[in-house]
């Protein structure tokens, strides 16, 4: 087996070095002026620090790095070298700009110093370059940054021309395209807001393309004007609703990205069922009722309480968290309507089990109009009292008789609770006046009356008993009256129409006259014939006494 002198000695005859080569080794060791260097050699090949630096001062390698380098010297016989690396290490960074330039890709270069025209940039810190002033992006005109990527527009033996604005131009050029891209394919895009205009927002995508994004467009929920949605920054995705190529002009929306609501909603949704949601707008029609983001149901004004009358600003307020019943669903329609009162029974079915025709109830005035009163039966409820339900007698003033608040006792005529309609009646407790008058006098019974008011070419109205009027026809007056009658007068007449079902009740002073006339007649024949009587009998015996 050989030893290992002769290994060593066969290997260090094979790795036999000469000034030219290009070699790889180990970086060792630094000291002040040089790196050493083992390529496999007896002794360490020497590198002066200075080859290691770039231009700006900066160690290129560490100890353990694999080094490339060129034998520039040989210094002993044992084969110890001195390489150069700076010479090697810009060819390399000079191919790599040819082949930038050639290939119109960026590089990153380092801006050392401002000089006349522009600023003066290094490649990996081996070779200068040239920066143009105006071929610097507006971006950074104010305050350049150590790195910048630029794209290679000129070459002249080892240096070189850069534009930051060029590469900005090509950037942005290859942002478009994608973006258009995706314009045209999914139309899905990600944007940071850019600024709040009138009716929406401006969406900037990769600092290339700008998009209009309209309020109605952010969400599916109801939005409050005074709500802040978005900040300058934010980050969004959306959708291209409308793209015109021309003017490189974009609509966009949010809102159609949200998942629909109403998509599957009679799965989660169904008639009669109850739920639960936030107030977000009130109308005086009725309220908007939030059940999820995006998903809203109607509150009718009809629907919120059974007692009439009321707003749904009376009991609601936005933001309120309510429960109600869903009464109607039609997804293909997007309409859900709501119901609160139906959470309670239906007051009409509680009066419906305790109230029957001919009941009498007591309940105060709710509200009292030209022709009747409203009485609150019990909260949701109302009666209604004709004007010609009061009395019998005609009444004409009904505020100046009743109160609001008042009690009234009254009797049920009617009651329809699938109509909710509650008739009732003051008069039906009181003697019907016109029975009771039929019970006394019939037709050819002469009576008293008062003149109430004249029916002009007609008659008058006339007052017979309290709640009892009749008419007197202007043909039906004796001769003299038609000259004398005036409103308060009393007269005699006689009935010749009673019709007590009708209320009908017309008299005659003329039959009265008439018939008083006649009977005076006969009375006085009567008188006349007894006078003649006697006065032959006295004849009589006197004749005969002679």
């Amino acid at each position: 087996m050989e030893n290992f002198e002769e290994i060593l000695n066969t290997f260090i005859n094979e790795h036999t070095y000469k000034v030219g080569d290009i070699v790889e080794g180990v970086l060792v060791k630094l000291s002040k002026d040089f790196a050493f260097v083992d390529l496999g050699t007896k002794r360490e090949a020497l590198l002066p620090i200075e080859e290691l630096k770039d231009l700006e001062g900066k160690i290129l390698f560490n100890i353990g790095d694999t080094v490339k380098a060129q034998i520039v010297k040989n210094l002993s016989a044992e084969g110890q070298f001195l390489l150069s690396v700076k010479k090697i290490l810009e060819d390399e960074a000079w191919e790599e700009i040819e082949k930038a330039f050639n290939e119109k890709k960026p590089l990153e270069v380092n801006i050392t110093k401002a000089i006349k025209g522009g600023f003066e940039v290094t490649y990996k810190g081996l070779l200068t370059g040239f920066l143009p002033q105006s071929q610097v992006g507006k971006e950074v005109k104010d305050e350049l940054p150590v790195k910048l990527p630029v794209l290679i527009i000129n070459l002249n033996q080892r240096s070189f021309v850069v534009s930051h604005r060029a590469y900005q131009q090509r950037e942005r050029e290859f942002k478009e395209k994608a973006l258009i891209q995706k314009i045209e394919t999914d139309g899905i895009l990600e944007g940071k807001v850019k600024t709040t205009v009138k009716g929406g927002f401006l969406l900037e995508f990769d600092g290339v393309l700008t998009g209009f994004l309209p309020l109605s467009e952010l969400t599916r929920r109801r939005l409050k004007p005074e709500e802040i949605y978005l900040k300058e920054g934010d980050s969004l995705k959306v959708k291209v609703l409308e793209w015109d190529p021309q003017r490189k002009k974009l609509k966009v929306s949010h809102r159609v990205l949200e998942p629909d609501p109403w998509e599957g909603i009679e799965l989660r949704y169904s008639f009669e069922q109850r739920v639960k949601g936030k107030v977000v707008k009130i109308e005086n029609f009725g309220a908007f009722v939030e059940l999820e983001p995006g998903l809203e149901g109607l509150l009718p004004a009809s629907e919120i309480s059974w007692k009439k009358g009321l707003k749904p600003k009376d009991i609601l307020q936005e933001g309120d968290l309510i429960e109600a019943v869903v009464t109607d669903l039609k997804p293909k329609e997007r309409r859900l309507i709501l119901s609160l009162k139906r959470l309670e029974e239906n007051p009409w079915d509680v009066v419906a089990k305790t109230l029957k025709v001919g009941d009498i109830i007591e309940a105060p005035i709710k509200t009292i109009t030209d022709f009747g009163l409203f009485v609150e039966v019990r909260e949701g409820v109302d009666g209604f009292i004709h004007i010609s339900q009061i009395d019998w007698d005609r009444v004409n003033d009904l505020r100046g008789q009743f109160k609001e608040g008042e009690e009234v006792r009254a009797q049920v005529l009617e009651l329809d609770p699938q109509k909710r309609k509650l008739v009732l009646s003051l008069k039906t407790l009181k003697p019907d006046p016109w029975k009771e008058f039929s019970s006394h006098y019939k037709l050819g019974d002469v009576v008293t009356a008062e003149i109430k008011r004249e029916v002009p070419g007609r008659g008058y109205v006339v007052k017979i008993t309290e709640g009892v009027k009749g008419f007197l026809p202007m043909s039906e007056l004796g001769e003299i009256r038609k000259r004398e009658v005036s409103e308060g007068q009393t007269i005699k007449g006689k009935i010749i129409l009673l019709d007590v079902e009708q209320r009908k009740l017309w008299i005659s002073e003329k039959a009265y006259l008439m018939e008083e006339e006649k009977r005076e007649v006969e009375e006085y024949q009567k008188t006349s014939s007894k006078k003649t009587s006697k006065r032959l009998l006295k004849i009589h015996m006197e004749g005969n006494s002679l």
